[in-house]
C-alpha cells in the first residue's frame, strides 16, 4: 500500500462529499443509493436514500446519522413506508424507539461505547467505517437497529486501496480512489456489486 495514502487515510478528517451508488445483483441493476456526508457543528451528518427493486417489490429507504468529531454515532434514524427506527446514543443507556404502523415502542439498549451503526441497507455506512479505521486493521463493535443485534466488523487493508470488511455473516471487498473516496463494494456471497 502506498505510504502516503496510508498516512492520509489515518490522519485526514472525513471528507465532505455526496454521491450516488448504483447497486447490481447478478449483473443486473436493482437500485441506487444517494448519500451525503457533511460537516455540522460538533461533527458530521450522513444522509442516505436507497431505492431498490427486487422480485416485483420496491423498497424506498432513508437514513440520517449524526456523528461526533471522532465519527462515533450520536443519533440514527431509519425510515421506510412510515415505519421509523430512532436511536439516541447515551451513556450508559441509549434510547431506541420503533414506530410501526403508528405505534411507538420504546426500548433502552446498551450501545457499545466505541460502537458504530451498521445498517446494510446503506452502503455509505461502509465509507464512514473506512474513515474510522484509517489505514490499519481495526475491529469495531456494531449495532444493527432493525434487528436489535450487536456484532463486530473487522476492516483489513489489503493493498492497492482495497479493504476487506467482514462481519459474522458477510464478507465485502471495498475499493477507494486515490483521494480515499469509496468507489466500489463487492459482496461475493450475495453476488452484489455497488459502484459509484
Amino acid at each position: 500500500m502506498n505510504l502516503w495514502f496510508s498516512l492520509f487515510m489515518l490522519l485526514a478528517p472525513i471528507k465532505t462529499e455526496s454521491g450516488q451508488f448504483t447497486i447490481y445483483q447478478d449483473g443486473k441493476k436493482i437500485g441506487t443509493e444517494e448519500f451525503s456526508v457533511s460537516q455540522r457543528s460538533g461533527g458530521y451528518l450522513a444522509l442516505g436514500h436507497t431505492q431498490v427493486s427486487v422480485d416485483n417489490q420496491t423498497f424506498d429507504l432513508r437514513s440520517r446519522m449524526e456523528l461526533d468529531q471522532q465519527l462515533k454515532t450520536t443519533f440514527y434514524e431509519f425510515q421506510s413506508k412510515g415505519n421509523i427506527v430512532r436511536l439516541k446514543v447515551g451513556k450508559p443507556v441509549s434510547e431506541l424507539e420503533y414506530t410501526l404502523d403508528g405505534k411507538i415502542q420504546p426500548h433502552d439498549v446498551n450501545f457499545p461505547a466505541d460502537g458504530a451503526i451498521l445498517d446494510d441497507n446503506f452502503f455509505h455506512h461502509y465509507l464512514i467505517l473506512l474513515y474510522r479505521a484509517g489505514a490499519q486493521e481495526t475491529t469495531i463493535a456494531t449495532f444493527v437497529p432493525q434487528q436489535m443485534t450487536l456484532g463486530a466488523v473487522t476492516i483489513r487493508p489489503t493493498g492497492n486501496r482495497t479493504f476487506e470488511i467482514e462481519t459474522s455473516n458477510v464478507k465485502l471487498v471495498a475499493t477507494t480512489d486515490p483521494d480515499g473516496r469509496l468507489v466500489r463494494i463487492a459482496v461475493p456471497g450475495a453476488k452484489v456489486v455497488v459502484e459509484r
